[in-house]
């Protein structure tokens, strides 16, 4: 079960607020991310991956 939270924080009305420039930020970290993954020569195989990081199976 999840705690329960302080009363203060249900009636804080700057919970969830983010800093100035994160929206951008953010946007432009995912287009990044999407034009990279349409180029799938220059991605790093999932086998590479999962043995780098000692999950292969």
């Amino acid at each position: 079960m999840k705690p329960k939270a302080p009363l203060a924080d249900k009636l804080d009305d700057d919970i969830g607020v983010t800093e100035p420039g994160y929206d951008a930020w953010k946007r432009a970290k995912v287009e990044r991310g999407l034009a990279q993954a349409k180029n799938r020569a220059a991605m790093i195989p999932a086998e590479q991956v999962l043995d780098t990081l000692k999950l292969a199976r």
